[in-house]
């Protein structure tokens, strides 16, 4: 099952408890603030995700649906920084290897570290069963089109 984090930029307050909760997991965060709202991991489609087809040697990996990064295989030649379309892939520098977003799956939680630390209700998650079930409802694409209005006068 796909899973993607859906943001509503009018809600966020711009507290950064997502993004430090992220590091305070990883030790680096994963996800970065924009002057206003936080961006995350498209999660793009595994056999089309630029990061992954640009990796030279292999390390961005398919496991279960989900991109992750072997740091073993890991050369930090930082390609894959340069091809994320939002340019979203963190750096580890102790770990010496890149780091993406994974929604915490390769973690014991059952929501991601950034979800359960937003006290604002601005991040979401949902399946792509879910989303489109949402698209056929029309009182939410009304709503989404609004969001989406309002993230485009924050960015």
């Amino acid at each position: 099952m796909k899973t993607l984090m859906v943001t509503d930029p009018e809600m966020c307050t711009e507290c950064e408890a997502c993004i430090n909760a992220c590091k305070k997991e990883y030790g680096v965060a994963r996800a970065r603030k924009t002057s206003t709202i936080p961006v995350f991991c498209m999660q793009c489609h595994p056999d089309k995700a630029p990061c992954s087809r640009i990796c030279p040697t292999g390390a961005i990996e398919n496991i279960d649906g989900t991109l992750k990064v072997n740091e073993d295989n890991c050369i930090l030649c930082k390609l894959c920084l340069i091809a994320c379309p939002i340019g979203i892939i963190a750096i580890d520098y102790d770990k010496g290897s890149a780091e993406k977003c994974t929604l915490c799956l390769e973690s014991d939680k059952l929501i991601p570290a950034c979800v359960e630390a937003c006290k604002d209700n601005v991040l979401n998650i949902f399946s792509i069963e879910d989303l489109q079930e949402l698209k056929d409802d029309e009182n939410i694409t009304q709503e989404l089109e609004e969001a989406i209005k309002t993230f485009k006068t924050k960015s």
